[in-house]
């Protein structure tokens, strides 16, 4: 019995240093043209970028008030492919509202920052690698007055 529990204790102790090492990842969300409402963000797992965002799995759910014309948080993460998307939630709804042709009303943002001319990216075009401490900023996407 004393063997068995010794061994046990190497084992869970032997696990504990295989843990996975967590990095900070710093996220900046840029030039917000209407200081109100609040940020909705998601940190996703991107390692699979042939799914579509609702498949991904979500690993980070943050709501933020905003304060500022910029905006900064920070979470722990293990090393992974992650992406990251947004919106500013302008009435309160709690949701992303979109015009008939599926365009965002208001402000959006994808790590990567990429084009938005043809509406959402893919999980493709705003996955990264997070290997170390780091930070990434976002622009944040206005809808265009016409």
């Amino acid at each position: 019995m004393k063997k068995f529990i010794g061994l046990l204790a190497i084992s869970l102790m032997m696990s504990q240093g295989v843990a996975k090492e967590q990095y900070t990842l710093k996220l900046s969300f840029a030039k917000f043209k209407q200081v109100t409402g609040t940020v909705h963000y998601q940190i996703l797992d991107c390692s699979n970028v042939a799914l579509s965002w609702q498949e991904l799995p979500n690993l980070v759910t943050q709501e933020v008030v905003v304060s500022a014309s910029s905006l900064e948080q920070s979470t722990s993460l293990q090393a992974g492919s992650y992406c990251v998307r947004f919106f500013q939630d302008l009435n309160g709804n709690g949701e992303l509202d979109l015009a008939g042709s599926s365009i965002p009303k208001e402000p959006v943002g994808f790590s990567n920052n990429p084009n938005l001319m043809f509406g959402q990216p893919s999980p493709e075009d705003a996955v990264f690698e997070f290997r170390q401490n780091s930070e990434i900023q976002i622009k944040v996407n206005n809808k265009k007055r016409r």
